[in-house]
């Protein structure tokens, strides 16, 4: 999966700069901004928004950022899982707050120290 993603932000970056990178990064050196999320805190992020239904306004402050940027991190998720054969099934329980999520953590036996 993470082949994919890079391959899939390649393709996004090719896109909104119209064509192919004009200059290649130096090796160890610091090359832009930080990304805000990395492939596991993409594919939680929409395990928790698809399956459990829990609000983008209620996931986004758990990964420390703005919902705009948890929407477009899903969407580009769910295109990626799409792309290489899996979806996230709805669960039975749905969440509407963190509480619900830690009261499930709770029940399910899973440790705090572990969320």
């Amino acid at each position: 999966m993470a082949a994919a993603r890079a391959a899939q932000r390649e393709a996004d970056l090719h896109q909104r700069r119209g064509g192919d990178r004009k200059k290649a990064p130096a090796a160890g050196l610091y090359t832009g901004r930080r990304r805000g999320l990395t492939l596991v805190d993409r594919l939680l992020a929409a395990i928790l928004y698809q399956r459990f239904k829990l609000p983008q306004v209620v996931i986004a402050p758990l990964f420390t950022v703005t919902p705009v940027t948890l929407d477009r991190a899903i969407s580009q998720t769910r295109r990626l899982l799409y792309g290489i054969g899996h979806a996230i099934e709805p669960a039975e329980t749905q969440l509407a707050i963190i509480n619900e999520l830690t009261n499930l953590t709770a029940h399910l036996g899973i440790p705090q120290s572990e969320i």
